[in-house]
């Protein structure tokens, strides 16, 4: 399942690259409309400037050259004028051998287009029909620009806008990743806080460095390692009361099966072993409760010093033996996946039986299981294997089926 941090990062990366898109179409969109305005007023003022260069004598029309901009004398400047009446045409210097195709127009009638002009480039053209009832005639004036300039312009300003607005995504993806990262750092100190009261060099979560968020449910937590460790301190008391408390009745009893051995010897035999097997019981969990101790709810066995602590114990309880404890621990093994009281108790119970039969010597080795169609991935979740051996006598082949029975020794 993909993680909380993954999926903000996801959004939140999505959610930057939309609105930045989206900026850029409207930025866009916004400054093609503002040079397509900043056009069309130079060409309204240009318009105006010709107009009134625009001259009429005796019939004739002419344009004082005077009034008009420098811009129109080059050739092929960007700046043109053009003035059509039935049999005349007067062009700017600037057209040169070049002529624009006019639809002529009524007066006070405008028109606005684009069209190929000069040299092949785009061109703006605004048209003003004219009449004069004096001099009895009717024209078209045509002012033009050439967009290829400022189409360059655009394109620079667009470009830079758009690798701003690049440079600025990618630091807000960054810093997103960056952001979440430490957010999120908390829960990774807490995850190693859980990984260090798993192992048990911490009692309980330390709430102070907890951010307000997780702080409930680190405390929640707490409360509820308390109260399992005192229902397993509770568990413990009780055991060992009840091992204890069954010392007297079970003293009686043997004093009344030595009684009995006097008069009926195969009855007291059979008292006497079931007795024997009382008092076996008795000390395993004597000895379970002495190996488990003040252990955390959350804690797992750690190797191999949870293994010497077992086999030094142990050889307290068989004192009468000189047993030899040998480890063979995996070092990349340093602790088993199992809750610590439950393998302190199931583990200490093997090895009472093997220092129970050993001669001298007990063994014991911890080693991952190998397999040729395991995959990378799957190392990490390797089956451990926990072998427990000492040089006893052994079991009869015929009697290994019994050895998962209650109470068999």
């Amino acid at each position: 399942m993909i993680s909380i941090r993954t999926k903000l990062s996801l959004w939140l990366s999505g959610l930057v690259i939309i609105s930045t898109f989206v900026a850029i179409v409207i930025f866009e969109s916004m400054l093609r409309q503002a040079f397509h305005d900043s056009i069309i007023d130079r060409l309204e003022e240009d318009l105006q400037q010709v107009l009134l260069a625009i001259q009429f004598d005796n019939g004739d029309i002419t344009i004082d050259q005077s009034q008009l901009s420098s811009f129109y004398k080059p050739v092929y400047s960007g700046r043109y004028y053009q003035l059509n009446m039935d049999h005349i045409e007067l062009r700017s210097r600037s057209l040169w051998d070049q002529r624009l195709d006019i639809r002529p127009l009524t007066k006070g009638e405008t028109r606005v287009w684009q069209t190929k002009g000069p040299q092949n480039h785009d061109i703006q053209l605004l048209s003003l029909g004219l009449s004069s009832e004096t001099a009895l005639v009717q024209a078209t004036i045509t002012v033009a620009q050439d967009l290829s300039i400022g189409r360059q312009v655009f394109t620079q300003v667009y470009g830079t806008k758009l690798g701003v607005n690049l440079a600025m995504l990618l630091a807000m993806i960054a810093g997103i990743f960056i952001v979440l990262r430490q957010s999120f750092k908390p829960i990774n100190d807490m995850q190693q806080a859980l990984i260090k009261l798993r192992g048990g060099e911490i009692t309980s979560l330390d709430v102070n460095k907890i951010p307000p968020e997780l702080a409930p449910l680190a405390t929640t937590y707490n409360e509820l390692l308390q109260y399992s460790s005192k229902q397993m301190e509770r568990s413990r008391n009780n055991l060992g009361n009840l091992s204890h408390g069954l010392k007297t009745p079970l003293a009686v009893m043997q004093q009344q099966v030595e009684a009995l051995g006097l008069k009926d010897p195969d009855s007291a035999m059979a008292l006497q072993k079931q007795l024997d097997l009382i008092h076996k019981m008795i000390e395993r969990k004597l000895a379970a409760a002495r190996i488990t101790g003040d252990m955390l709810p959350a804690a797992q066995m750690q190797l191999p010093k949870d293994l010497h602590d077992l086999c030094h114990t142990l050889n307290k309880v068989h004192h009468g033996k000189q047993i030899q404890c040998q480890f063979a621990v995996d070092d990349s093994i340093n602790r088993l996946p199992i809750h610590r009281e439950d393998g302190m108790e199931l583990i200490g119970n093997l090895l009472d039986n093997a220092f129970k039969w050993a001669k001298s010597q007990v063994s014991i080795s911890v080693t991952t299981v190998t397999a040729s169609t395991t995959t990378p991935a799957q190392d990490a979740d390797k089956p451990i294997l926990l072998t427990i051996e000492d040089d006893g006598c052994g079991v009869d082949s015929d009697q290994l089926s019994l050895l998962t029975h209650r109470g068999t020794v």
